[in-house]
């Protein structure tokens, strides 16, 4: 059974700590394997209020990303007992996975580590406060409102075509680059982005957020 903490896919949501535990716990009941999905586990941690140690517990084995919210050059963790991460190397072998030098890779993670782990509440909180600021925009839906991790989706009443030209007009006249994609939305009409608060975020206050978006969403 595999948990991905926070679920991206809608907006950083998490369980509650109680279905977290349950869930496992029912997992466990039945004798299956458990395996967190945690790429952004650290930016969960705020949300729950406990170390990843305790989060992590719960499962048999851990994946943590190097190059997400830690901004690695690429790579990833992995956690688990001897024998699994043992057989997870070999096959890592079989695939091709294998470069000659890595230590660019786990030297890039280790300072993201450091640097950033003790930032992850931080960036929840501004993310918080960005979502209040979006919050009364016309044609805005923020997901989940507030926001649980440092990361929510902004569901837009414009096309994807359209929002995209926002995106590089305001990257053309104010030279500040804010979204590389977004998606078409379950209602027609709509699209959807991600806004992921990192240390590049953080220098903006949310009200010059607020304007951003505005601005992206202004029809020329």
């Amino acid at each position: 059974m595999l948990i991905e903490l926070p679920q991206r896919e809608i907006g950083g949501q998490l369980p509650s700590w109680d279905d977290l535990v349950a869930q496992t716990a029912l997992a466990r009941s039945h004798a299956t394997a458990l395996h967190l999905d945690g790429a952004r586990l650290l930016e969960s941690l705020p949300f729950y209020g406990r170390p990843a140690a305790e989060v992590a517990g719960l499962f048999d084995s851990v994946y943590l990303s190097l190059y997400k919210g830690l901004g690695g050059i690429s790579g990833c963790v992995l956690a688990g007992e001897e024998q699994l991460v043992a057989e997870a190397r070999e096959w890592r072998h079989r695939h091709g996975g294998t470069l000659f030098g890595l230590w660019p890779y786990a030297a890039a993670g280790l300072a993201g580590l450091r640097l950033r782990s003790p930032r992850m509440p931080a960036y929840v909180e501004h993310a918080r406060a960005i979502a209040a600021e979006l919050s009364d925009l016309d044609g805005v839906r923020l997901v989940p409102d507030p926001p649980q991790a440092q990361m929510f989706h902004l569901y837009v009443d414009r096309p994807a075509d359209d929002l995209l030209a926002g995106v590089r007009r305001v990257a053309a006249e104010r030279k500040i680059w804010t979204w590389s994609w977004t998606f078409a939305a379950e209602t027609p009409g709509w699209s959807v982005v991600e806004l992921a608060v990192g240390d590049a975020t953080m220098g903006f206050t949310p009200a010059e957020v607020r304007d951003l978006v505005a601005e992206i969403l202004r029809r020329p």
